[in-house]
């Protein structure tokens, strides 16, 4: 991907901080807006990619950025042998919703572009293919744009989910993966989500809700189903639910009781494994019982100009929370 993937949607970056329109000269990108910092200062390229921030109002400091030539501020490792990739696949079941729902909206995505038009998607927070969504990458026929704060092989630019360098109604879906726990501000982000898709645009969000903190000082909101489809109020619906259930949340607290109990990370590890088979049993638990002590949610959504309600908020709530009589 990288930046050859880019040079397609050169015309549709803007400028984070004044969203004006932004041109490539020699080894940075500049606004054109005349009285923007950054028509004077630029945005310099990070790793062979442009680094779209406005660093005065981003968790991203430009002396990182340059210094560490895009690395992450935290340590991002791959599984480093056969038997620790087996071990991450038993206590982690697949995403079975990601794979599921990815390929529902690559179709939507198809049908709406129609033949003449390859469907672009987003990827907010696309420093790593996320679980359950390779078919996103593996396509032929779909123009992949991601990003995050940090440089990888497979992004093709740097920049803040609070300021999407995007303009607007430019992509027609947008996949954000366990990312809104990890910003300052989801409404935000998701306003600008909603900006940048195109009409009738559609959305694939999974979040946390009981879930340990995970990323240390970059992890900040949990959201239970009920709230994680009021931050997407301004998306009609198509589908929501349980991506982990109780199954997860409860071989997550075993690891982190451990952990705690006897500060050792080792010993944490130790009792999930001893627990594995925990979150297997969450294809097996009710759906509506689960979705109250579930450990990560989802939603599909397609981009809408008529916000639900707070009375829609409170209908749309489907667990069992004082709804059963046992």
């Amino acid at each position: 991907m990288g930046l050859a993937q880019l040079e397609n949607h050169h015309a549709d970056l803007i400028c984070p901080r004044c969203s004006s329109p932004v041109t490539f000269e020699r080894d940075r990108v500049w606004c054109t807006h005349a009285s923007c910092y950054y028509s004077e200062h630029g945005f310099p390229f990070v790793a062979g990619i442009p680094a779209l921030l406005d660093f005065e109002r981003s968790v991203v400091s430009l002396e990182h950025l340059t210094q560490s030539a895009g690395s992450a501020q935290i340590p991002r490792e791959a599984p480093s042998s056969r038997l620790r990739r087996r071990l991450i696949s038993l206590v982690y079941p697949p995403n079975y919703q990601a794979m599921r729902n990815l390929p529902r909206m690559l179709g939507m995505l198809r049908e709406t572009a129609g033949p003449s038009r390859r469907p672009v998607v987003l990827v907010v927070g696309g420093g790593a293919i996320g679980t359950g969504v390779d078919v996103l990458y593996s396509t032929n026929d779909v123009d992949v744009l991601g990003f995050d704060i940090y440089w990888s092989p497979i992004t093709q630019f740097i920049a803040d989910a609070h300021q999407i360098p995007l303009a607007s109604e430019s992509v027609d879906g947008v996949l954000v993966q366990a990312v809104l726990e990890h910003v300052l501000e989801p409404s935000r982000v998701v306003q600008e989500i909603h900006r940048v898709l195109r009409r009738d645009g559609l959305v694939y969000a999974d979040t946390p809700f009981l879930w340990p903190v995970h990323e240390g000082p970059y992890d900040f909101t949990r959201f239970t189903d009920s709230g994680h489809r009021y931050l997407f109020r301004d998306f009609a619906c198509i589908d929501s639910g349980v991506v982990a259930g109780a199954g997860m949340q409860l071989a997550l607290s075993v690891e982190m009781f451990f952990r705690s109990l006897l500060r050792s990370r080792t010993a944490g590890a130790i009792a999930r494994l001893a627990v594995w088979w925990l979150p297997h049993t969450d294809r097996l638990l009710d759906p509506r019982h689960s979705l109250d002590g579930a450990s990560s949610v989802y939603l599909l959504g397609r981009k809408s100009e008529t916000p639900i309600s707070p009375g829609d908020i409170v209908a749309y709530y489907r667990g069992a929370h004082y709804t059963d009589a046992t």
